[in-house]
C-alpha cells in the first residue's frame, strides 16, 4: 500500500512537472507574440515608407526612415501625438528631395503640419489628402509641381495656411477654397493659374500677392478684369486713359526720340468707332510732329486678328505705343496694358516686339529653376540666342520707379565676372528681369550633379573659379558706387560659361526686394549654411559677411561637399565647424 502511494505521488509530481513545463512554454510563446506584436511597424510608420519610397533618388537623406524601427516617432522630421503615437507633423524643408508625394499621405488621418516647401518634388497634389482632415498647414512652396489644386482641399476645415507659390501648378482656382473659413494665409503666387478667381468665401478677402505671377488670372483681388467682362469703350487694368493731348504724357519729357510703331488691335462689331479714335489719336500725334521732330517720326500698321492671344504685343492692350529713346537704354511703354520694356547698353540687338513676343510665350517648360527671388525661364530668340527671364513676384504699389531707378544702375554694370542684366519688363502681375544665359548653369549644379561624373573639375579649373568669382565679388565691393553688399553669395550664384568662367548672379536683388519698411540692412537674406554668424544674429549685411559666405564657397569647392551635407548635419555642425574639428 506504501508502495502504491508513493507510486501515485511520483505520478502526480510528473504531472506537476509536465504542466508546468506547458505552462512555461505557453508563457514564452505569448511572451514572444506579444513582443512581436510590440514590434509590428504602426501604420503611420507604414504611410511614411511608401512616402520615402516614392522620393526617388533622394531617400539617402532619410536614412532614419527604417522599416525595422517600429516607432515612425523618432525619424527624421517626424512629430507625433502621445500616448498614442500618431503622426502629427512632417517637416522636411530645404532637404533636396525629389519624386512625387504619395497618395498614402491619406494615410495619415491624424497629420496636423506637411512642410514638404523648398525641395524638388514633382507631379500632381494628391486628391487623397482630403483625408488629412486634421491638417492646420500645408506648406509645399518653391518645388515643381504640376497639374491643378484638387478641388478636396477644401474639405480641409481646420486648414489655416496654405502655401502652393513657385510651383508649375496650372488650371482654374477651386472655389472650393472660400469654404475654409479658418484660412488666415493663402499664397498662390508663381504659378501657372489662369481664369477667373472665385470671388466666394474667404477667396474675396485675401490681396492680390496671394495670386501674383500668375499672368492668365483675373478677377477682384488683382484688379485685372477678365475677358468677356469689358464692353466698349471701356478702361482696361492698369491702363491710363488717353489724355487730350494724346501720348504726350509718355513723350513730354524725354528728348531724341524715335517712334516707330503703333499696333491696332481690331473689334469686328466696333470698326467705326476704333476707327474714329485711331483717326483722333493719327491726328494728335501728327499736330505733334514739330515738337518731336519730324526727321525722327516713322508710323505703320499691323492688325493683330481678334481672338488670337499668341499675337499680343503687349498684354491686353488696344491701342499700345512703341517708343524708342535715343539714349542707352532703350524704353517700350504700352500704356492701355501697364508693360514697359526697358533694355540696358543697347545691347540686344532685336526689336522690342519680338523680345516680348517671346516673354508672351514663356511657360512651365521653359523653368530651369526656382530661386530665393523668383522663377528662372530659359528664353530662346529665333536666331538661337538663350537668355534667362528671372519672372520676380513683387507688387509693391508707388515703388515701381525707385525699383526701375535701382535696376538702371545694375544695368550698367559690366564685369567679364558678371552676369550680364539685359533688360527689364514690367507687367501688370510680374516683374521680369532678363540675364545672359550660361551653358553649364551654376556651380552648385557642376559640382553635385551630373555634370561632375561626366567632367569633373580639376584643380586649375577650380581655381579658376575661385579667382573669377573673387574678382567679381571685389568689384560690386569696391568699383562700383555706392558699393553692392551681395547678401547671399553661394554656389547656385555662381554661373559657369563653356569656358568654366565664373560670374557672379543675383547681385543687387536682395536690396531691391526687401520690404523698405523692415530697414535693407537689418533683414537677413541668404542661404543657410553661408550666412555669417555676426549677420545671423544681428541682420546687418556687410562686405565683410559676403567674404565670409565666399570663405564658405572655397571649402564647398575644395572639398565637394554642401554646406550643410548630411555628413557634417549628423555631427550636429556644418562644413564650417567640421572644418574647425
Amino acid at each position: 500500500m506504501h508502495q502504491a502511494m508513493a507510486m501515485d505521488n511520483t505520478n502526480s509530481s510528473k504531472m506537476r512537472r509536465k504542466l508546468m513545463s506547458a505552462a512555461l512554454v505557453v508563457a514564452a510563446m505569448a511572451a514572444s507574440l506579444l513582443c512581436s506584436a510590440s514590434m509590428a511597424l504602426t501604420p503611420d510608420g507604414q504611410a511614411l515608407l511608401d512616402l520615402k519610397l516614392a522620393f526617388n533618388g533622394s531617400t539617402q537623406r532619410l536614412t532614419s526612415w527604417k522599416p525595422t524601427d517600429p516607432n515612425p516617432c523618432g525619424w527624421e522630421g517626424i512629430s507625433c501625438s502621445f500616448p498614442d503615437l500618431r503622426v502629427q507633423s512632417i517637416n522636411l524643408p530645404y532637404m533636396q528631395l525629389g519624386g512625387i508625394i504619395s497618395p498614402s499621405i491619406g494615410k495619415l488621418d491624424r497629420l496636423q503640419r506637411l512642410a514638404l516647401h523648398q525641395n524638388s518634388f514633382h507631379g500632381p497634389i494628391p486628391a487623397e489628402i482630403k483625408n488629412c482632415t486634421e491638417l492646420r498647414a500645408i506648406y509645399l512652396r518653391a518645388n515643381y509641381l504640376q497639374g491643378g489644386i484638387p478641388s478636396e482641399i477644401g474639405e480641409l476645415i481646420h486648414l489655416t495656411i496654405l502655401d502652393l507659390s513657385s510651383n508649375l501648378l496650372r488650371g482654374t482656382i477651386p472655389a472650393s477654397i472660400g469654404s475654409l473659413t479658418h484660412l488666415r494665409f493663402l499664397n498662390l503666387s508663381t504659378n501657372f493659374f489662369s481664369g477667373e478667381i472665385p470671388n466666394v468665401g474667404v477667396l474675396g478677402t485675401f490681396k492680390s500677392s496671394s495670386f501674383v505671377g500668375n499672368l492668365e488670372l483675373c478677377g477682384f483681388p488683382i484688379q485685372k478684369a477678365c475677358r468677356g467682362t469689358l464692353g466698349f469703350p471701356a478702361i482696361l487694368p492698369h491702363s491710363d486713359p488717353l489724355s487730350s493731348s494724346g501720348v504726350s504724357p509718355i513723350i513730354n519729357n524725354k528728348t531724341s526720340h524715335f517712334l516707330n510703331g503703333i499696333v491696332i488691335g481690331s473689334m469686328s462689331t466696333m470698326a467705326l468707332a476704333l476707327i474714329a479714335v485711331l483717326g483722333f489719336l493719327w491726328i494728335c500725334l501728327l499736330s505733334r510732329k514739330k515738337s518731336i521732330g519730324a526727321s525722327y517720326v516713322k508710323m505703320d500698321k499691323q492688325t493683330i486678328p481678334d481672338g488670337n492671344k499668341n499675337q499680343r504685343i503687349c498684354g491686353h492692350s488696344l491701342l499700345p505705343v512703341q517708343t524708342h529713346f535715343m539714349e542707352t537704354n532703350i524704353y517700350l511703354w504700352c500704356p492701355y496694358s501697364g508693360a514697359k520694356l526697358v533694355t540696358y547698353q543697347w545691347n540686344l540687338p532685336y526689336s522690342s516686339s519680338e523680345i516680348i513676343r517671346r516673354l508672351e510665350l514663356l511657360d512651365e517648360e521653359d523653368v530651369v529653376g526656382c530661386g530665393g527671388f523668383g522663377t528662372v525661364y530659359k528664353m530662346v530668340m529665333d536666331d538661337g540666342t538663350a537668355f534667362a527671364v528671372k519672372r520676380i513676384d513683387l507688387n509693391r504699389e508707388g515703388r515701381d520707379r525707385a525699383f526701375e531707378k535701382e535696376l538702371e544702375i545694375l544695368g550698367s554694370i559690366r564685369h567679364i565676372n558678371l552676369v550680364n542684366l539685359r533688360g527689364y519688363c514690367r507687367l501688370p502681375t510680374a516683374k521680369l528681369l532678363i540675364y545672359d544665359f550660361l551653358e553649364l548653369g551654376s556651380l552648385d549644379c557642376y559640382l553635385h550633379g551630373d555634370a561632375q561624373d561626366e567632367q569633373p573639375l580639376n584643380w586649375n579649373a577650380r581655381m579658376k573659379i575661385a579667382l573669377g568669382s573673387a574678382r567679381g565679388l571685389a568689384y560690386l565691393h569696391h568699383d562700383c558706387s555706392p558699393g553692392i553688399v551681395h547678401r547671399d553669395i553661394k554656389a547656385s550664384n555662381i554661373l559657369l560659361d563653356r569656358s568654366l568662367e565664373p560670374r557672379v548672379s543675383d547681385f543687387g536683388l536682395a536690396r531691391l526686394l526687401v520690404d523698405n519698411d523692415a530697414h535693407v540692412t537689418t533683414v537677413v537674406a541668404g542661404t543657410f549654411g553661408y550666412l555669417a554668424p555676426e549677420y545671423l544674429q544681428n541682420g546687418h549685411a556687410t562686405e565683410k559677411s559676403d567674404v565670409y559666405s565666399f570663405g564658405v564657397l572655397l571649402l564647398e569647392l575644395v572639398t565637394g561637399k554642401r554646406p550643410t551635407d548630411s555628413c557634417f548635419l549628423k555631427k550636429g555642425l556644418n562644413i564650417v565647424g567640421w572644418v574647425s574639428t
